[in-house]
């Protein structure tokens, strides 16, 4: 970074996004960890932002008022499908969380959402996901793509677009080809990859034991999202395994990962009986979230990693590299940037031609998931003969262990990778500054109160080796625990949750979205997970969506109709019943305004309390004469006589719903504040 200008830049990548682009992806942490000191990255930290927003309500009218001016300027660029769906998932609320992020430049990935009020650059791994949520990996073709080529080109060929990389040759030649645009093609730019020498290094990793007792491990990918198995070839993997057990080997098989139901094992051809009379012997299941050190160990312990994957997945095959597990994976895209066959590792083909095609509008290659019985036997065939060929030739196998090791440490070293890209990132900002000094756009005021809700420290390490999609760790039918990008977050019961309800904004901007609180380990939360009495358990609605859900998802088009229809249906019916919870008090409070003490009116005053909200964070909200009054709900019914004699535990009132919303707030966080915080440290955030 010598003769550059320092500059800092902002990652705005808040929890929905986090989830639709898998956020703080472990291919990115590299350039967090071994980042220049003339570069200062900004990442908004979200329960530091959760609890500013929930105390500070000066500061969250701010944040609502920005939203709704964002909201206002969006309206004028989402016109059409492409960018009514593009405003969709990029809501003011992100919008706003974007621009208000300190920075001069924004870092972005996998698909560009930038606030287009300062420069920013682009990195993206793979082509279709660039136009995520119009265009998804296995989709086989592009929808309106001269739509999407328009909306896109505006945003690649702005000015404030300084630059597009990529590590993937075939993603950049797809960029290229797609746009036909010369100013595009001028900020194309390869570029180096590789993974975090703190993500990876590790003194006490296993030594692997013996040959002749091979271990294989078979992760679904690195986020562990437990929905892929079969598009990561795990079906194949439990084939192979059968064969191998067969021909009368010994051996370990690990698998990090959801298990399917057994009727969707046998339609893939697996054997179920072989499976669960193998499973606590020569098979190893471990379902639930592996921490990052516990994965690192799992990889260190094998002597094959399997990975007969239609898509690339580039953070585990660089992982089992770098810890000396010879790598077993298909010849789709991308692939060759990392294996070369017999000799970094072994690569199945017959993928790339099955899967990939060209698509008939754009001559893009694109890929096609679906069901593939000829290609899934000519794999677990190549697998079974190659896996064999190496073990009968120990020798042979060391010398491929050796050359990918010797390939990580050369190619995929996180320090070279970083100083390649953020020296290149400061040469275009440096130009860009020299060029536009008298006609760049300023970014607006942003708001001064969230200057401090930004990752410090340890938080960097506890985001990246954390969940990229939701997990849940506690159920108790009463309330939801789960885990992403970090932090935990708590819900009374099982809500349905869309994408948009996991913004710290939501609760806020979105009337029908559940209540969250975001803290930074469980023992944060206090127990409150225990405290609600309301139901949670999944209804007959939820069962029949998932069961139909299941028989449509063999028919891509089909199921995204219904996913459309029923997403569209489920938003009216929140927002139908939360107008109701809404007019129903304050309906009750106008009465109760009009009717004279005395009892001379024609309708009496009401004497019964009425619930005027049910379950919000523990407690239920009632009115009773033109008060609300909010007790915990596992304390009994509501008796106006014993509130303030010490009777409920924690009991709040006010002249309005609000009020006593605000009371509930003040006294959560006051909670939280008085409960010491464990030290953000590598070791806690490893758990």
């Amino acid at each position: 970074m010598s003769g550059h200008q320092k500059f800092s830049v902002a990652m705005p990548w808040s929890l929905s996004h986090y989830i639709l682009l898998n956020g703080f992806h472990p291919l990115y942490r590299a350039l967090v960890d071994h980042a220049p000191p003339g570069i200062k990255l900004n990442a908004w930290d979200n329960v530091k932002l959760h609890n500013r927003l929930a105390s500070d309500a000066a500061t969250r009218e701010g944040v609502l008022d920005a939203a709704n001016e964002a909201r206002r300027t969006s309206r004028q660029s989402g016109a059409g499908p492409v960018g009514g769906a593009y405003q969709k998932y990029f809501w003011p609320p992100n919008q706003t969380l974007t621009s208000q992020l300190a920075g001069d430049i924004e870092f972005h990935h996998t698909a560009p959402y930038p606030s287009l009020e300062r420069p920013f650059v682009f990195h993206c791994e793979s082509f279709a996901p660039v136009f995520i949520p119009l265009a998804r990996q296995g989709s086989g073709a592009f929808k309106f793509h001269l739509e999407l080529r328009e909306y896109y080109r505006r945003i690649f060929a702005n000015p404030l677009c300084l630059g597009i990389f990529s590590h993937i040759p075939e993603t950049l030649e797809s960029l290229r080809r797609f746009f036909s645009d010369p100013v595009i093609d001028r900020k194309l730019i390869g570029s180096r990859i590789g993974l975090s020498a703190n993500a990876i290094d590790d003194p006490a990793l296993p030594e692997k034991p013996a040959l002749s007792r091979a271990r294989f491990l078979f992760v679904n990918s690195a986020n562990q999202n437990t929905s892929n198995f079969f598009l990561r070839g795990g079906h194949l993997v439990l084939r192979f395994w059968k064969e191998f057990r067969a021909s009368g080997r010994d051996g370990l098989l690990m698998l990090r990962c959801g298990r399917p139901d057994d009727k969707d094992l046998t339609e893939y051809g697996v054997d179920v009986s072989f499976v669960k009379a193998e499973i606590g012997g020569s098979i190893i299941w471990a379902q639930d979230y592996l921490a990052n050190h516990e994965m690192n160990a799992l990889m260190a312990n094998a002597h094959f990693f399997l990975l007969p994957s239609v898509s690339l997945h580039s953070v585990s095959i660089m992982q089992a590299m770098t810890l000396g597990t010879v790598p077993v994976v298909s010849d789709t895209i991308g692939t060759s940037v990392y294996v070369t066959d017999a000799e970094h590792g072994i690569v199945l083909q017959g993928v790339r031609n099955a899967i990939w095609h060209e698509d008939p509008n754009t001559g893009i290659l694109v890929d096609s998931y679906g069901r593939a019985p000829a290609l899934d036997e000519a794999i677990v065939t190549q697998l079974t003969r190659r896996v064999f060929a190496l073990l009968d030739a120990p020798n042979e196998y060391d010398a491929v262990r050796r050359r990918a090791m010797g390939q990580a440490r050369n190619r995929f070293d996180g320090k070279e990778y970083s100083s390649q890209f953020w020296n290149a990132v400061a040469d275009l900002y440096g130009a860009y500054k020299e060029a536009a000094a008298s006609t760049a756009r300023l970014p607006g005021k942003s708001i001064e109160a969230l200057r401090d809700c930004t990752l410090q420290g340890g938080g960097w390490a506890r985001v990246f080796e954390s969940g990229t999609q939701p997990m849940r760790r506690i159920f108790t039918s009463q309330s939801t625990v789960t885990e992403l990008g970090g932090a935990i977050l708590h819900t009374f019961g099982n809500p349905e949750i869309e994408l948009n309800d996991w913004s710290v904004m939501a609760q806020y901007w979105n009337f029908g979205a559940p209540p969250m609180k975001f803290v930074n380990s469980l023992e944060e939360l206090n127990g409150i997970y225990l405290n609600y009495s309301g139901e949670g358990q999944v209804g007959i609605v939820r069962k029949c969506t998932r069961f139909i859900g299941k028989i449509l998802m063999p028919f891509p088009e089909l199921y995204s109709f219904a996913a459309m229809v029923l997403k569209k249906l489920r938003r009216y019916h929140r927002h139908l019943v939360f107008r109701l919870a809404q007019w129903s008090p304050s309906v009750e409070a106008t009465k109760a305004a009009q009717q004279p003490v005395d009892g001379t009116h024609d309708e009496p005053m009401p004497r019964v309390p009425t619930l005027a909200q049910e379950g919000y964070y523990g407690f239920n909200i009632v009115h009773l004469q033109g008060q609300f009054y909010a007790i915990l709900q596992g304390e009994g019914a509501f008796d106006r006589e014993k509130v303030g004699t010490g009777h409920y535990s924690r009991s709040f009132s006010g002249q309005t719903l609000r009020g006593v919303q605000e009371a509930i707030h003040a006294s959560l966080d006051a909670d939280q504040a008085a409960t010491p915080h464990l030290q953000a440290t590598g070791a806690e955030t490893a758990r």
